[in-house]
This record gives structure tokens, sequence and C-alpha cells, in this order.
């Protein structure tokens, strides 16, 4: 039995007063039935922005890899950090060479995983380790035996997907393999290909250097401004405009109550949007959506609760002010 059913039920058991219209009684428990029904939509709304926000930073915005950090300190030990002062060369020239250690440090790190990229895949009790020199010649990942160290095979890695370069690289060095990015067709046994892909690695590289050279004012310029684009309830306000804007068209409300009403409801939407590109820009991902959810639901509970007890104790009061004046008539 719904809600308006009991309502209707309850109403059958009572004579109406005079002046009192059944019909109204009804009205009464179509709105509140209808108010429901627009609390689910307005949490789904809600719960919808904030999930295609945080899918769009998880896969628009991905977070730094820590390994592109450590690929700058082993390519450069000695180098000053990177700065907003720097010039467009000294930040390009950084980033290719950040690019070639990444791409060794991703496929160490892969292959001591146990993941196989491509055609490479290590043996039980064997291990990758990358050169210790940024300068080494020949080779820059060699394969060895975990237990007595023993090196099975030297490989060059080239973060390119220029095939002229990797068979200049093939040249300059015909007994060591190479092992190149997926751009690059593998037709030769010389050729390893891997299944990381060189656009994916000047991206991460340039958005690595990018970032670390904006001064602080520009950062915190730019976290706000994304921090605000997320905060719009734009899902919301499309709900809104349409079930108000029906209301209006029907005859079920007039322009100021649907205004009025609508205004209230974009207030909750842009207060719990907003609450949840807070918890997204703590980097918590799509938690922040049933976090979100989590305390609008609580936050209706709580208001209808306070509402109950401000109307009951205002019927209260006036039961005792027509107590008191009764009891003086008589």
């Amino acid at each position: 039995m719904n809600n308006y059913q009991s309502l209707q039920s309850l109403a059958d058991e009572y004579q109406a007063a005079d002046g009192v219209n059944v019909a109204d009684l009804a009205d009464l428990g179509r709105r509140y039935e209808r108010r429901q029904q627009y609390e689910i939509l307005d949490i789904a709304a809600v719960a919808t922005d904030v999930s295609a926000d945080s899918i769009l930073n998880l896969g628009l915005e991905p977070e730094s890899d820590p390994l592109i950090a450590e690929a700058f300190r082993l390519q450069y030990p000695d180098a000053d950090p990177i700065s907003p002062d720097d010039s467009t060369e000294r930040l390009e020239g950084l980033a290719n060479g950040i690019k070639g250690k990444y791409f060794e440090l991703l496929v160490a790190d892969h292959l001591n995983r146990g993941e196989s990229l491509g055609e490479l895949t290590l043996e039980p009790g064997q291990i990758a380790q990358i050169a210790d020199s940024p300068t080494q010649a020949g080779w820059d990942l060699k394969i060895v035996n975990e237990d007595d160290g023993s090196v099975i095979e030297v490989l060059q890695l080239k973060a390119t997907d220029s095939m002229s370069y990797v068979k200049s690289a093939l040249i300059n060095y015909p007994d060591i393999r190479v092992v190149a990015p997926s751009e690059i067709d593998g037709v030769a046994e010389e050729i390893l290909q891997t299944n990381i892909s060189d656009a994916d690695l000047e991206d991460a590289v340039h958005k690595y250097v990018g970032e670390s050279s904006e001064d602080t004012i520009t950062d915190v310029l730019h976290r706000g401004a994304e921090w605000a684009f997320d905060a719009v309830p734009v899902i919301p306000a499309v709900l809104v405009a349409i079930t108000e804007g029906r209301n209006v068209l029907v005859g079920r409300s007039s322009m100021e109550e649907a205004l009025r009403r609508g205004a209230r409801r974009m207030g909750k939407a842009v207060t719990f949007s907003t609450l949840g590109a807070t918890i997204g820009a703590l980097h918590t991902g799509l938690l922040s959506v049933p976090v979100t959810v989590g305390a609008r639901i609580a936050w209706s509970r709580v208001a209808n609760r306070i509402a109950m007890g401000e109307f009951l104790e205002l019927k209260t009061r006036q039961i005792r002010v027509l107590t008191v004046q009764q009891g003086r008539a008589s």
C-alpha cells in the first residue's frame, strides 16, 4: 500500500468536518507523491552528474605516473628542477630525454610484475634491470638470472614511432635486439614490439613537464577552473527545467510556484554537486558518487525531520491557544 492509499484509507475512517473538501485531501496526497518522485529524480540526477565528472576525470585527466618523476631523476641526476623560468627549448629537450627513460622503466616494471609486453616475457627466475648510467652505450635493459646475476640478454629500448631510427640502432649494434613501442611493426626477429604506445608516452611526459613548469598561481587557477566546471550541476538543471516546465504547461502549477520550487531544487543540486566536485578534487575517483548520494539522502531526511518538528511545534502552540480560549469562554 503506497502513501496515497494510506492517506485515503485513513481519511475514510473520519467524517469530513464542515468546510473540509475530500478532494483537497486527495490532491494533497498526489502532491506528496509527486514530491517524492522529484526527490528520487533529483538524487539520481546529482549521482549521474557527479559520476560523469568522475569518469571524465579518470579517463581524460589521469594522474601522473610516479615513474615519470623517477625517469627525470635517473636521466638527469644533476639537472636543476623544472621551473616556470625554463625556456621552451629546455623543456622540450627534457621531455625527449625523460620519454626514453620512462619507456625503459615501464618495460622493466611490467616485466618484473610477470606481465607480457607483446613478444617480450620473462621466464621464471629472471628479472629485468635498466642500465645504471643514462649514457650506457649499446644497451638499455638487461635480463638476468635472479639467483646468480648472470646476464641472459641485453636489449636496446627505443621510444619512437620512426622505423628508420630503429633500423639505425640495429645497424650500430646488430647483435642487440630492439624493444619498440606498439607503433613499430616488428616484422624482423631483431625487433620486439610491445603494447606500449609511443603517443601515450609522449602525452604523459609532456603533461608532467607542463605541470612541473607551472607557477603556483597558474596551478591554483587551473585546478580552480576544473573544480568550478565539475561543480556545475548540468544534468540536474536540465531535469529541473523539464519537470517544472511540464508542470506549468499542463496547468499543474503557476509560473511563480514552478520558479520558486525549481530554485529550491537547484539550490540543493548546486550544494551537492559542489560537494561531489570537492571530494573528486581530492583524487578519490568514483568514491565521490556514493558519498555525495549518501549525503544528499541524509540531508533530505534530516531536513524532513526538522520540518516535521517545526510543524508539530506550531500546531501544538495553536492547540494550546485554542484550549486556553475555550476554557475562558466556558
